[in-house]
């Protein structure tokens, strides 16, 4: 060994859950950054310096890294939710608005996250494990926000079907989520959140000017 190769800091060895997160974290990377088309076992491996041998230690095939893959990026929006619905809140209206926040966040609807997942929906054509994992996480969320709907609706003493109402703004969500998709920039997060107020408060029956406007409640 030269002195030179003495100097020089040893890569730390990283253990084996890094090694796998690793691994996942940079499948998303690669699927926002490339698409569905550009994305490979070999371009991730590429991507991390190893070679796909090493994967097959992690996952069972390349289906099971992307499924893996998607559940680790919703799972981090369904863990956002649950915090915020099972959190303590001045009102179910203040608790509402933080869940409508989460779903605007750059976590969500940040460049990243958008590429990936407009990615995932493209394989899932091939690769069932996908499908099955977005009607999973699909019954989670709306579990998560019809209970704080069902909250604010409570709060607000409104004759208002809970699981209509869920349905409802579950498809406002996704409908902002794909504009954000198709053009970033048309929508900011202050005139998005006013939106689903007035949506809300709409379909609450609420009154006032405040109401009328939109407007979230006072943080």
């Amino acid at each position: 060994m030269t002195q030179e190769d003495a100097a020089r800091p040893r890569r730390k060895r990283m253990r084996h859950d890094e090694r796998r997160q690793a691994i996942i974290e940079t499948t998303l990377a690669c699927l926002a950054r490339d698409g569905a088309e550009g994305t490979s076992l070999r371009s991730v491996c590429r991507d991390l310096g190893v070679a796909p041998s090493l994967v097959n230690h992690f996952f069972s095939n390349w289906r099971d890294l992307l499924d893996t893959a998607y559940q680790t990026l919703v799972g981090r929006l369904i863990a956002q939710l649950t915090t915020v619905v099972d959190g303590t809140y001045p009102s179910a209206r203040t608790r509402m608005d933080a869940v409508i926040a989460v779903y605007l966040s750059t976590d969500w609807a940040g460049e990243n996250s958008i590429g990936a997942s407009l990615a995932f929906w493209q394989l899932s054509r091939n690769v069932p494990e996908l499908r099955q994992s977005f009607g999973h996480y699909l019954q989670l969320r709306r579990r998560l926000l019809r209970r704080a709907l069902a909250a604010l609706v409570e709060e607000a003493g409104a004759p208002v079907d809970v699981s209509r109402l869920t349905e409802g703004l579950m498809l406002m969500l996704d409908g902002i989520w794909l504009e954000i998709s198709l053009n970033p920039g048309s929508i900011d997060e202050p005139r998005t959140r006013r939106l689903c107020w007035f949506w809300l408060d709409l379909a609450l029956g609420a009154r006032g000017p405040a109401a009328r406007r939109g407007r979230p409640p006072a943080s």
